[in-house]
């Protein structure tokens, strides 16, 4: 990544292309240029070999110059392949969300479904007895219809039981009618509402499809990106070595140019440019121990201040809430912790140490908050891929970066172990992990010692 290198070395490295067209040509072997003058010769032929190298020194650096256009190009493309990177990166993770809300939504609609076919149950129970009862009253009603009053008398009833229990069974048959009707006409309306409801979920599952096809588009688009990338980092990372004995060798020829000017102008001015040499180099020497000494003073001046590097941060204090939880922070994801903090990185950048942990894990698996907080930052950033920042409170802050899919947004609270991302690979990294970091103040600490074991 461009950020681990110094301002001039990344200005160097970003402008490294196509170096074929004349690295072979120039990229000799460091005594090469040296036998280009011979111990002895003359003062015309001393002039000779120097109008020959001035033409060669000429040359590289017109070869220089236009390897530096080149690279300028290239390095605009790789700039415009990263944003493309970013910007399909970013569209996953919008799509993916976009599939989880539809999910839950589908569920839900799945679940109202099944509601309403137990309360359709319901109510066919219910007509079914209700049918019953007038079945019941029915008969009821045509067993009175053959019994006469003078029957009931002979029995020593009352003649008017019989008018009165026929009455009572024709409100009963009546209300039980209604009751029927009644049912029906929910019957109706459960049905009505689950046709709704079926179709709701099958333009749920249509949309879904199309979503899921645009993300398959989305992750060949973004496969594609990554591999114009990884192109555009390989040319440029087999191309280093090469311009860098370009340069080497022009720096060399500068040099034997500068000699061959000396030893010319030392034949023509003999000793009174050997004296002035002389007395340059006793100057040189001197200036040079001044300004070791001084150098030496400003380096005991800064050993003795006894303040250290605040980039150095390896430790914070136990603060607030979060400092409570010191020991039993989530684990944001599982996986191999493939670098620690205070490794030091491998490659180009390996002056410089990890400020977190490197998670390995697999595409997509789910990434969790290490505790309770606020999202302050959700979004794309170069080198961290899609990123997220919470904030615990008490200058405490936590990283989680390269992710596929960022599920929170802004201002959104948060809790212990929720799940706030997935694992990927973006900003340009070449395998799915996490990598997490802890903060105090805005000063990176060992996450040693907080995290749950």
């Amino acid at each position: 990544m461009g950020r681990f290198f110094s301002t001039r070395r990344r200005a160097l490295w970003a402008l490294i292309p196509a170096l074929a067209l004349s690295a072979g040509m120039w990229c000799c072997a460091p005594g090469a240029l040296a036998k280009a003058t011979v111990p002895g010769s003359t003062r015309g032929e001393l002039k000779h070999q120097q109008s020959n190298l001035t033409q060669r020194h000429k040359s590289i650096q017109g070869q220089l110059s236009s390897i530096r256009q080149d690279i300028e190009k290239k390095q605009e493309r790789m700039n415009e392949a990263t944003n493309d990177l970013k910007q399909s990166e970013k569209a996953i993770s919008d799509s993916n969300r976009t599939l989880r809300d539809l999910s839950e939504k589908k569920r839900s609609v799945e679940n109202r479904l099944s509601d309403l076919a137990r309360e359709a149950k319901i109510v066919g129970g219910h007509v079914r007895d209700a049918e019953e009862l007038i079945g019941v009253i029915s008969n009821a009603q045509f067993m009175n219809t053959r019994r006469h009053p003078w029957q009931n008398a002979l029995e020593g009833g009352n003649p008017n039981d019989v008018s009165r229990l026929t009455a009572v069974l024709g409100y009963m048959s009546l209300e039980q009618h209604r009751t029927v009707e009644r049912l029906e006409n929910r019957q109706k309306n459960i049905e009505a509402v689950r046709r709704k409801t079926a179709a709701t979920r099958q333009e749920l599952v249509r949309i879904g499809r199309d979503e899921e096809r645009n993300r398959q588009k989305l992750q060949r688009e973004k496969t594609l990106r990554e591999r114009a990338v990884g192109r555009l980092k390989k040319e440029i990372t087999s191309q280093k070595e090469r311009y860098e004995q370009l340069v080497k060798n022009e720096a060399q020829l500068s040099d034997l140019i500068a000699n061959l000017d000396r030893r010319i102008a030392a034949e023509e001015k003999a000793e009174r440019e050997r004296e002035a040499r002389r007395l340059a180099e006793e100057e040189r020497a001197a200036r040079a121990a001044r300004d070791a000494k001084r150098r030496g003073e400003r380096v005991a001046a800064r050993g003795s201040s006894g303040k250290d590097d605040p980039r150095r941060t390896t430790n914070a204090p136990t603060v607030g809430n979060f400092g409570a939880l010191k020991g039993r922070l989530t684990l944001p994801t599982r996986g191999q912790v493939t670098a620690r903090f205070g490794q030091k990185r491998a490659g180009a950048a390996s002056s410089l140490a990890w400020r977190g942990l490197l998670i390995r894990a697999p595409q997509g698996q789910n990434v969790v908050a290490a505790a309770p907080g606020t999202v302050v930052f959700s979004d794309w950033m170069r080198g961290f891929g899609n990123l997220l920042i919470l904030d615990h409170g008490s200058n405490y802050l936590s990283v989680y970066a390269n992710n596929e899919t960022l599920y929170k947004q802004v201002g959104a609270r948060v809790k212990q172990g929720e799940t706030i991302a997935s694992v990927g690979s973006s900003g340009g990294e070449d395998q799915p992990g996490l990598y997490f970091e802890l903060r105090y103040k805005g000063k990176p600490f060992n996450p040693d010692g907080w995290l749950a074991r």
